[in-house]
């Protein structure tokens, strides 16, 4: 718009000049020459044929005078496209002298100049405004990294803590309660038979003991992340979707890995809440011979995609990067609801 009043202000004293000095000519011939080339010129993107185009009007100016009134018109856009060449042409308007015409080419050049600092502005706050851009994405993407970091650190945390206990309960009253047994099993063989009877109620009760403490001790290393069970309390949290889970993974899973589709499922659940207006919600973990698969599938009617999140959106650039630690994939589309399809290869 502002180019196109710049050159509309131009073409009017251009006008003016014209029909001043000549009054009684005809020059209509002429104006909407200059003036097509000029749309031309801002019109087509190759400078090359600008290039031509501009050298085309200079041969018109040394065929017809008559074409340098319209001359400032096209400065503009040779000043545009050329820089300082423009003052090889500027002596053409001494073939056709005219004070008028000289003072509107130095006004068409100043709006010019002007015009192309403001088109540098432009591309330089472009380019400030894309980076803060790609920053504030960034910064984004690694507060959730933090987030995930963090809440992965507590994980680990709960886990050391829980081996050091088990690592306890085994080295001392597990050692205890086995020495204790053998130091009946020894009363046992020396006693008579009046006192053996207590012994082996003795025995099986410490028998009894050491197995609970071994079965204790077992969950403490295997219960620090019970993929299944936080899975289900994750959609017990959820009261206004009815969330169906598909739990058909039975191998022991490191505990990067579970607590990786732990993250995934959260996020798939979040998006459900925040973009969707589902009301049923299905996950399925099922396991593949070569890969586990993971399938969240709402039947929302309509997705809130104003925060460009199938493109953009922080969780899905998460899951993807999840997809890719395990050398997977993430497949998600919008049909009948939103649907997310992951793969994570084993091994």
């Amino acid at each position: 718009m502002r180019r196109f009043i710049e050159k509309s202000f131009i073409i009017l004293f251009c006008l003016y000049n014209t029909y001043k000095i000549n009054p009684t000519m005809d020059l209509v011939f002429y104006f909407l020459t200059s003036l097509i080339i000029s749309l031309c010129l801002d019109l087509l993107s190759h400078k090359k044929i600008r290039l031509v185009i501009s050298f085309v009007f200079i041969a018109l100016c040394l065929y017809d005078s008559l074409f340098i009134y319209y001359l400032p018109l096209i400065l503009y856009n040779i000043y545009l496209d050329f820089n300082l060449y423009t003052l090889f042409a500027i002596p053409l308007i001494l073939i056709e002298f005219s004070i008028i015409n000289i003072l509107v080419a130095m006004i068409s050049l100043y709006l010019s100049i002007v015009r192309k600092r403001y088109n540098v502005f432009l591309i330089e706050n472009k380019t400030v405004r894309d980076e803060l851009k790609e920053d504030a994405i960034y910064l984004k993407k690694y507060n959730e990294q933090l987030k995930i970091d963090r809440e992965k650190n507590i994980h680990i945390a709960i886990l050391t803590e829980r081996n050091r206990i088990a690592r306890e309960l085994h080295d001392s009253i597990g050692h205890a309660i086995s020495s204790s047994i053998l130091q009946v099993e020894a009363l046992k063989i020396i006693s008579d038979s009046n006192v053996g009877e207590g012994l082996n109620l003795l025995q099986n009760t410490l028998d009894n003991g050491m197995s609970d403490i071994r079965k204790s001790i077992h969950n403490l290393y295997n219960e620090s992340l019970d993929l299944e069970s936080r899975i289900e309390s994750l959609c017990g949290e959820i009261s206004n979707i009815d969330i169906e889970l598909i739990y058909k993974i039975d191998d022991e899973l490191p505990y990067d890995l579970k607590f990786d589709i732990l993250s995934v499922v959260r996020e798939a659940i979040t998006n459900c809440i925040k973009h969707s207006n589902a009301t049923i919600l299905r996950i399925s973990l099922l396991n593949q011979p070569k890969f586990y698969s993971i399938i969240v599938k709402d039947n929302g009617s309509q997705f809130d995609n104003t925060d460009d999140v199938l493109d953009n959106g922080i969780g899905l650039l998460s899951m993807k990067e999840i997809a890719t630690k395990y050398n997977g994939f993430l497949n998600y589309e919008f049909n009948d609801g939103f649907k997310i399809h992951m793969t994570l290869m084993k091994g």
